[in-house]
């Protein structure tokens, strides 16, 4: 599942990559101890895509070899049991951004999480640029798909025009633009 071109040098060409960058992060500062514990089975096939886990858990074995729907599955779901493992001690909350650029794979993950959040106590914020989109647009359809979630929350943010953003210059840097 996680493939990444060396040519390529945009997040965007590595499948899972937002995901990836995410959980990264945690996984680098989280104890050996801690991270068995929260990712318990899963961690082998999270490995896959996250390779840091090998490095503080060195004793995994791999994951067996599965059809890929039901790996895929697998992995969704050991990642789910992982994030909400972690929410556990105090609220959890990954920001994915630029989701306009991101693979189908790492969507569809999205959409299986959405389903799955009911009352955990994690919070999943996913930003992306509307004019990057049109109908055909892969993101188009999970944004489809996670509307009709009870737990999805839409927030339009538009950007500022000159004078905002002249104010906001103005109280953050103290610097009055001509």
């Amino acid at each position: 599942f996680y493939r990444c071109t060396a040519k390529l040098n945009r997040w965007f060409d590595c499948v899972h990559w937002p995901w990836v960058q995410a959980m990264r992060a945690y996984v680098q500062q989280a104890s050996a101890d801690r991270l068995t514990g929260e990712m318990g089975p899963g961690a082998a096939g999270i490995s896959e895509i996250i390779t840091e886990i090998r490095g503080k858990l060195p004793g995994l074995e791999p994951a067996p070899p599965l059809e890929p729907e039901l790996a895929r599955f697998r992995l969704f779901d050991s990642i789910f049991s992982f994030l909400k493992n972690a929410a556990q001690s105090q609220p959890l909350m990954l920001v994915l951004d630029d989701l306009h650029w991101a693979d189908r794979s790492s969507l569809l993950l999205l959409e299986f999480l959405a389903r799955e959040l009911g009352e955990s106590r994690l919070l999943l914020v996913g930003c992306y640029r509307d004019t990057e989109l049109s109908r055909q647009h892969p993101l188009a359809d999970t944004l489809a798909q996670l509307s009709r979630e009870p737990v999805f929350r839409r927030q339009v943010l538009r950007g500022l025009d000159q004078d905002e953003l002249g104010q906001f210059i103005e109280a953050t840097a103290g610097v009055q633009l001509a």
